[in-house]
């Protein structure tokens, strides 16, 4: 298990979910007692993208603080409930609100007020956004419980809002931890049906557990940056926030944004080029003493990463900030479009916009998309070395330099020219020019 930082106690704020509503828990299944040994592999083991594991489970453990000694009182298990039995204003009911509502109704009135209690959470996800603030609320009103999270996996851990919530669940006094192998066969021998076999690891067990702690530790770090309460330390704070928001690592970089030119597309071609995620990378440099902000966005189910940079920038007061984007593609025209209202309601806004590829550059809608952009005043270039240079500076490793792919600015070459062809065929080469006359490049 990694060390661990402790998190400070955040003042009195609003009160937890069950002190609140006071709603009855009510579960629609039966109470779990144990769990099968397909469902524990399945759903705890620590990959580094779990793909169709859409349900969570909850382990926990309730000990009470008697004389420095843990005293067992309880444990059990909950999962996600479905939809029906959401509570008001949930979009659904997860396993730490199923854990916090019975909690309010079956424990905490027959617990004493004056004596401490210890928590622990075996969970196959991080809490959520909305999870991590109910539990922040739920520990910043009851000072007398402390709650250790054990994690398999972190849910959306490149994503600077839900590393956000995770901080702010640590500011509350949670203590978080990634999944090691004594925590995986504590689970298997105390909440698996296990028929008396040992637990058996499965393969890279150790290795996703050092990703998932060391993703941790970054994030948990960040906080301290933020507050100034690491003082000088070995790592730097440009190192943190670019492993943060780095695309997974070098090799994600690589493969998603390399420069290479795009051809028609046959059917089978066309599924493998739609199928792949959009990352985009941004910096807000605000004019005066203000810091920079800097965060990298992916495609989500249901919403393209421009309109998730859309939402973003719409919860800041924004003004005559300069803002530059990196996209592994360029916007489709729907992107495209709201990108253009964006800009029309922000017209002090110098918002800049460099693509490692054109997408479907050859359909007209999709040229229609990028000539929104140029009318609104938005400047969007295709990347060259200076600008892959500065987006592996910021967002991937600073530490390390940045060594080009082969053909690179040849590849680069060959997209602008058709960029321009794209800007003469509809008319635009003279709003094209006075852009041309300002920097392009990404600022030094």
């Amino acid at each position: 298990m990694q060390p661990q930082l402790v998190g400070p106690r955040t003042g009195t704020g609003p009160a937890c979910l069950g002190c609140r509503q006071r709603t009855p828990y009510s579960p629609i299944r039966n109470l779990i007692k144990l769990l099968y040994p397909r469902t524990f592999y399945f759903h705890f083991k620590n990959l580094h993208y779990a793909n169709y594991r859409n349900d969570t489970f909850l382990c926990y453990e309730i000990n009470e603080v008697d004389c420095g000694e843990l005293v067992p009182l309880c444990q059990g298990i909950f999962r996600k409930e479905p939809l029906r039995t959401s509570l008001p204003g949930m979009d659904d009911r997860h396993a730490e609100l199923c854990f916090l509502s019975w909690f309010h109704t079956r424990v905490l009135e027959v617990l004493s007020p004056s004596k401490e209690y210890k928590i622990t959470w075996y969970v196959s996800w991080s809490p959520c956004c909305k999870c991590a603030e109910h539990v922040a609320r739920f520990l910043t009103t009851h000072r007398n419980l402390s709650l250790v999270i054990f994690s398999s996996r972190l849910y959306y851990f490149n994503d600077p809002y839900y590393q956000c919530r995770l901080q702010r669940l640590f500011e509350a006094g949670g203590q978080l931890f990634a999944m090691d192998y004594p925590e995986f066969k504590m689970v298997w021998n105390k909440f698996v049906d296990n028929g008396g076999r040992s637990f058996r690891p499965w393969k890279k067990l150790t290795m996703n557990f050092r990703f998932q702690a060391s993703t941790l530790k970054l994030i948990l770090r960040s906080y301290y940056r933020n507050k100034g309460g690491f003082g000088s330390g070995s790592v730097t704070d440009d190192e943190v926030l670019g492993q943060m928001v780095s695309l997974n690592g070098l090799k994600k970089y690589f493969s998603e944004f390399t420069s290479a030119r795009i051809k028609e597309l046959s059917l089978k071609t066309w599924v493998k080029v739609t199928q792949r995620i959009t990352y985009l990378c941004y910096k807000l440099e605000p004019y005066g003493d203000q810091n920079h902000l800097k965060g990298c966005l992916q495609n989500k189910k249901g919403k393209h990463a421009e309109i998730l940079f859309i939402d973003e920038m719409r919860s800041l007061e924004l003004s005559q900030e300069r803002i530059t984007c990196y996209l592994t593609w360029s916007p489709c025209p729907d992107c495209a479009q709201k990108l253009a209202a964006f800009k029309t309601d922000h017209p002090d806004l110098d918002l800049r916009v460099y693509v490692s590829r054109l997408y479907f550059h050859w359909w007209r809608k999709y040229q229609e998309g990028l000539c929104s952009l140029w009318r609104s005043g938005i400047r969007v270039a295709v990347m060259d070395l200076p600008q892959f240079t500065d987006c592996w500076r910021n967002f991937v490793s600073p530490q390390k330099p940045f060594r080009p792919w082969k053909k690179l600015e040849k590849n680069s070459r060959c997209l602008q020219r058709r960029l321009r062809r794209i800007q003469e065929s509809w008319g635009l080469q003279d709003l094209i020019n006075d852009f041309g006359n300002l920097q392009l490049g990404p600022s030094s």
